[in-house]
């Protein structure tokens, strides 16, 4: 298992455990199972993960954002989900960040939807985290368009059935 701890500026820690798959010097692997109490629908228009859907999260140590691999319940692959965070800090047991709010969804045709855009906007981040966030989004959107999205490390590491859950 991995401790996770995922701060919102303004004081608001989520923590969780998670599965672990690999640990390594440039990556946390875990994997997880989503509990949402309704399916997750940023515009109302499509549903994007569902309670039970499972999830591979790479934490990449020195990036200012991770990649999860979302799956459905029967472990078809749908799509990918980035978090825009500081670089996690190694913590007893695990990792922690700093959530920086915009987060991508990644369709497996390259399409993708920029999320909580609105939150950004809303919350008073410092100049140098906004300066950060917008500049990793850029970098993700970059990516993204180029056929670069995921990362190699991601597009690397093997996964078996059996290890995405149960």
């Amino acid at each position: 298992m991995v401790l996770l701890r995922y701060h919102k500026p303004g004081g608001e820690t989520r923590e969780w455990e998670q599965t672990l798959l690999a640990d390594r010097e440039d990556v946390i692997v875990s994997t997880f199972r989503f509990r949402l109490k309704k399916p997750f629908s940023p515009f109302d228009s499509r549903i994007l993960i569902k309670d039970g859907y499972y999830g591979v999260l790479f934490d990449i140590l020195d990036r200012w954002y991770n990649v999860v691999k979302i799956y459905d319940y029967k472990k078809n692959f749908v799509g990918y989900y980035s978090d825009i965070r500081t670089p996690p800090n190694r913590i007893k047991d695990g990792y922690e960040a700093v959530d920086l709010f915009l987060d991508f969804w990644v369709d497996l045709d390259g399409s993708y939807i920029i999320l909580d855009l609105d939150e950004f906007q809303a919350f008073d981040l410092s100049k140098d985290l906004t300066k950060q966030a917008k500049q990793t989004a850029r970098i993700l959107k970059e990516m993204i368009e180029n056929d670069c999205y995921p990362p190699k490390i991601v597009k690397s590491f093997d996964i078996s059935a059996d290890e995405i859950g149960d």
